[in-house]
C-alpha cells in the first residue's frame, strides 16, 4: 500500500474548514485508522482496504492548486448551476458493487466528474454514494460499520481536494441505530459533510420504523437545521431469514422499482409520524418524488388527522430535485399538490443517468413552462443556497 505524506491543498484555508487534518498526521492512511479505532471501528475487516486507503491518499496528491488567474475566475463566475444529486463511483467502490439497481455501475473518476460538471454549467455539487451504500454486506455489523466511515473519509478527502467545486452527504451505517449515530457525529462534525444520505430501506426495514427512532432524534436534537437525502434502493423480503431482492418484473430495479421505494419510504415516514415528530430535519427528495405524488391522496385521506400537517410539511421542509428526465411532464403530479416552487432543486444523477440523457433534462428544467424565468434561476441557484446556508462556504 502506497503512503505519503498529507497533501496540504489549500493548506490552512482546507484545513480550518475540515479540522480532521488540523494536527498534520504523518499520513493520510494513519489518520483515517487512528480515527476510526477511536471509535472502535475496525477498518482491517475490509479486505480491500489497502486499495481504498491508496485511493484516498492519491486523491489528496491530485489535487489541483488554487490558483487566481483570470480565465479561471471567468469560468467559475460563468457556471452558476447547483447539482444537489449526484455521485462518487471510486474504483475500490465499483469493484465492491460492479451492479447497481439491475445496471452496470458505471466507471467514474474525478477528473471526468469534474469536466461533466463545467460541461452542464455546474458551479458546485453536493454529492453522494449511491445505494447501496454501506449496505453491501447485508447482516454483518462490522463489515458496515468499517464501510461506512471508509466510505465517508474518502468523500471527504474529494471534497477537501475540491474545496469550491464539492460537497458531500454521509453515509451511516443503519441497521446499527448507535453506530449511526457516533458516524453522523464524526462524518458531520469533523469530515464537514452537509447532510447525511439515507437509503429508502436498510435490509428491508423502512426508514420510519421503530428502532430507528433514536437515530432520528438524535440528529433532530443537533443545532441547526439538519438535512436528510433519502436516496431510494433495491426493497427487499425476507424469506426464510434471508432476503431477497423483490423486483417482481424483468425490468432492471433502478428504472422501475426505485420510483415505487420512494413513494414507499415518504409514506412510511409520514404514516409513522416520523416527520412530524423530528421538526428540526429537512428532507431532499430525488426525481421529483418518484411515484410519491400519485400516492399522497389516496393514503393520506384514509388518515384525515394527518392530511393538512402532512401536505404542509411536503411544502416546507422537503425539497424536491429534478434528477433525470423528470420535467417534461412528471413535475406536474407534484407541483399540483401546491408545493411552492422555492422548494425546488436542480439534480443530474451523474454518472448513473445514462449520459445522453443530460442535456434533455437540463433543457426540460430550462424550458419549462411551469415556472418562471425568475424561479428557474432560483431552483438553480437560490433555492439550494436556502437550504444548505452556511453548511457550504460559497
Amino acid at each position: 500500500m502506497k503512503t505519503s505524506t498529507l497533501f496540504t491543498l489549500t493548506s490552512a484555508i482546507t484545513l480550518l474548514v475540515y479540522p480532521v487534518f488540523a494536527q498534520t498526521p504523518e499520513t493520510v492512511a494513519d489518520e483515517i485508522v487512528a480515527n476510526a479505532n477511536a471509535d472502535n471501528i475496525d477498518l482491517s475487516v475490509l479486505d480491500f482496504l489497502d486499495d481504498a486507503l491508496e485511493e484516498i491518499t492519491t486523491t489528496y496528491e491530485a489535487a489541483p492548486p488554487v490558483r487566481r488567474n483570470v480565465g479561471r475566475l471567468a469560468a467559475r463566475q460563468a457556471a452558476t448551476i447547483v447539482d444537489v444529486h449526484t455521485h462518487v463511483v471510486p474504483s475500490w467502490y465499483q469493484a465492491l458493487v460492479p451492479v447497481t439497481g439491475g445496471n452496470p455501475t458505471p466507471t467514474w473518476d474525478i477528473n471526468s466528474y469534474l469536466s461533466f460538471m463545467a460541461s452542464q454549467g455546474v458551479a458546485r455539487s453536493v454529492f453522494s454514494f449511491s445505494a447501496p451504500g454501506p449496505n453491501v454486506f447485508q447482516g454483518s455489523k462490522g463489515l458496515t460499520i468499517a464501510l461506512a466511515r471508509l466510505i465517508n473519509e474518502q468523500a471527504a478527502a474529494y471534497c477537501r481536494a475540491n474545496p469550491s467545486k464539492l460537497n458531500f452527504y454521509a453515509v451511516v451505517p443503519l441497521p446499527y441505530t448507535q453506530e449511526a449515530i457516533i458516524e453522523a457525529k464524526y462524518a458531520l462534525d469533523q469530515l464537514g459533510a452537509v447532510g447525511i444520505i439515507l437509503t429508502s430501506n436498510v435490509e428491508g426495514l423502512y426508514l420510519g420504523n421503530a428502532q430507528f427512532k433514536p437515530f432520528f432524534d438524535a440528529i433532530n436534537k443537533r443545532s441547526g437545521r439538519q438535512i436528510l437525502y433519502i436516496h431510494p434502493s433495491a426493497p427487499y423480503v425476507k424469506v426464510n431469514n434471508q432476503l431477497i431482492e423483490a423486483n417482481p418484473t424483468s425490468y432492471a430495479t433502478g428504472n422501475i422499482e426505485f420510483f415505487f421505494e420512494t413513494a414507499r419510504v415518504l409514506m412510511d415516514l409520514t404514516l409513522t409520524h416520523t416527520i412530524h415528530d423530528f421538526t428540526n430535519i429537512h428532507y431532499v427528495i430525488p426525481h421529483v418524488g418518484g411515484a410519491f405524488p400519485a400516492t399522497i391522496d389516496r393514503v393520506l385521506k384514509t388518515v384525515p388527522a394527518i392530511y393538512d400537517s402532512s401536505l404542509n410539511i411536503y411544502k416546507t421542509r422537503f425539497w424536491w430535485d429534478s434528477a433525470g428526465p423528470t420535467y417534461l411532464h412528471q413535475v406536474s403530479g407534484l407541483l399540483g399538490f401546491g408545493i411552492p416552487k422555492s422548494q425546488l432543486l436542480f439534480g443530474t444523477d451523474f454518472p448513473y443517468a445514462p449520459s445522453f440523457t443530460q442535456a434533455g433534462s437540463l433543457a426540460a428544467v430550462q424550458n419549462s413552462p411551469l415556472l418562471t424565468a425568475a424561479e428557474k434561476t432560483a431552483l438553480f441557484t437560490t433555492n439550494p443556497r436556502t437550504l444548505f446556508g452556511s453548511k457550504i462556504n460559497w
